[in-house]
């Protein structure tokens, strides 16, 4: 350990406007010193108090394991409540040569921060501190509403949890904000949640519309009650009031408060205060015969978690082209091929996707498909939104439960030749911008052609062992794919199908791997073809993995 100390010394005294103040000695768990850093620009050099974990000069969970501290330097920007400033720095398995990056990070923030005064035109919302309330951690989701607040407006919101989880070592209950209403429970504004988290159970909390950050310095949420004394108006306490007074029978619940401010002339943020019902932080004092709702300045601040999950920042890591993310799309057929387009577009942003599909999920349809064992047999409609529910609170169906998937079964092959009928289907088909048949049934496919179709149609198969992947874009996607399959074109062996015990009902072998990774490449060209307004052709997806795996992609 002494050598240890010894190597960060030394370090430190050859570089270049560093001076040892204090000599590093190692204490109970981090190495700790003194030092000034001086750049050009300073009048005088700048001291920190630096602390130098064990882990240095590796990180610990993304964080970095050596702190300059000068609680002096609060009002400036990118430094943390206890004076440390902000750095990340390049990687070095080799501590002086880590220790010369981190200082030249340190000499980089005393340049920007300290003597530009520079601002980022990048937000960096409030440090907000991440303690337990009654035992247990609270987040809150909300996204953005048609809806414009007032300075010091207040009222109620309605909130549903959506899961219990583990933090760290801690409970997290996990909630939406469904609705926000006035102050006499009328609704202001809804949010637009997918109908399944609509239908959760209601809870009520408060809001509260500041406009202004309800911070120190613009860095630091404010840590106690008394910060708030020049900001909250006397109306809004009364109203804490009154809420107190009329749920004591609640005593010992939490609330949540959401206190709103804008980051942007447009854009609203919500922080949270966590409430607990008899012992609000306010007290009732006597003023000129006149009785007044006052605040406990001494009480510290529950702050919980917030989270923006408007589209914008949920997708913001990747979508696809918009012509598919803002398309009406539908799915026929959502087995192993149908399944997996479907969840790759809604974790892409799609949000108006369409199932139809007559079967019902088994166990044996997991292993390769987009199902959980956990909801047993059900119809794989029904089973597939509830699944694309659970990722994306922006998914809709707009139909495509199992009545439709049979009705269309139904009267799309027994009715092709009435008139009435199937205009109706072609009107109804027509309300799409993109059909995806992954359904393998040359029935369907025959169905489909004699269709006056105007949505971009896509039919996805795959052979056995998944080598190909056929794809008919065009017009003749009917004789294309029959020909591809039973013309004796693509080469593969049918004798070597999967035949359970019971009765006789092959399928084609192949893992979920086999499938995903050409399902995940049809789209991926698909996707690009969008984006580039290319003319579609019919395709197909060849895989060779003799020696080693390969993908080629023909196109007709």
């Amino acid at each position: 350990m002494n050598d240890r100390v010894n190597e960060i010394n030394t370090t430190l005294d050859s570089l270049t406007g560093i001076e040892l103040i204090k000599p590093f000695e190692q204490g109970k768990f981090d190495a700790e010193g003194k030092i000034s850093v001086y750049v050009e620009e300073l009048e005088e050099a700048l001291t920190f108090d630096v602390s130098i974990s064990p882990q240095y000069p590796f990180k610990s969970h993304d964080s970095e394991t050596i702190k300059f501290s000068n609680e002096n330097l609060l009002e400036y920007k990118h430094i943390m409540g206890n004076g440390s400033i902000c750095i990340h720095t390049a990687h070095s398995p080799v501590l002086s040569t880590k220790l010369g990056y981190d200082i030249d990070s340190v000499k980089a923030w005393i340049k920007k921060y300290y003597v530009n005064q520079d601002t980022d035109e990048h937000y960096e919302h409030l440090i907000v501190p991440q303690k337990t309330f009654k035992e247990s951690h609270f987040a809150y989701f909300f996204i953005e509403v048609d809806y414009e607040f007032n300075k010091n407006q207040f009222g109620f919101v309605e909130y549903s949890k959506i899961g219990s989880g583990i933090l760290n070592r801690d409970k997290i209950d996990s909630n939406i904000i469904q609705r926000f209403k006035g102050i006499d429970n009328k609704e202001l504004v809804g949010i637009n949640w997918n109908f399944q988290l609509k239908s959760l159970p209601i809870h009520v909390g408060l809001f509260i519309f500041l406009k202004d950050a309800p911070s120190n310095n613009q860095r630091w949420v404010f840590a106690q009650w008394k910060d708030f004394e020049q900001v909250l108006p006397q109306s809004f306490l009364k109203f804490l009031y009154i809420v107190e007074k009329d749920h004591q029978k609640y005593k010992g619940k939490s609330l949540p408060l959401l206190v709103g401010y804008n980051i942007s002339m447009t854009e609203i943020h919500w922080q949270v205060i966590m409430l607990e019902i008899g012992d609000f932080p306010i007290y009732g004092q006597k003023e000129n015969q006149q009785w007044l709702t006052m605040i406990d300045g001494n009480k510290t601040i529950n702050w919980a978690m917030t989270k923006n999950c408007s589209y914008k920042y949920f997708f913001g890591r990747g979508v696809l082209n918009e012509k598919l993310t803002n398309g009406k799309i539908l799915i026929i057929g959502i087995g192993a091929i149908g399944s997996i387009v479907a969840k790759t577009l809604v974790r892409s942003g799609c949000k108006k996707v369409d199932f139809i599909d007559y079967d019902h999920k088994e166990p044996e349809n997991v292993c390769r498909a987009e199902y959980s064992f956990f909801s047993g047999i059900s119809n794989k409609t029904n089973d597939l939104i509830n699944e694309m529910c659970l990722i994306s609170p922006f998914f809709e169906p707009r139909h495509g439960g199992y009545e439709f998937s049979e009705a269309f079964d139904f009267y799309l092959k027994s009715h092709l030749k009435d008139k009435t009928i199937k205009k109706e289907l072609e009107k109804r088909l027509n309300e799409y911008d993109v059909i995806f048949d992954c359904s393998a049934d040359n029935d369907l496919l025959f169905i489909l052609s004699q269709l006056k179709i105007n949505p971009k149609h896509f039919s996805l198969s795959i052979s056995n062992h998944a080598k190909q992947l056929v794809c008919g874009a065009e017009q003749n996607r009917y004789e294309f794919i029959n020909t591809q399959f039973n013309g004796n074109v693509l080469k593969f062996d049918i004798q070597d199908l999967y035949n359970p015990t019971g009765c006789w009902n092959p399928t084609f072998k192949a893992s979920y791997n086999d499938i995903s990774t050409l399902v995940q490449f049809a789209i991926k060209h698909i996707n690009l073809k969008l984006a580039k307004g290319g003319e579609f052709r019919n395709f197909v997806i060849e895989t060779e993995d003799t020696d080693c795996l390969t993908i080629k992609l023909n196109e007709f």
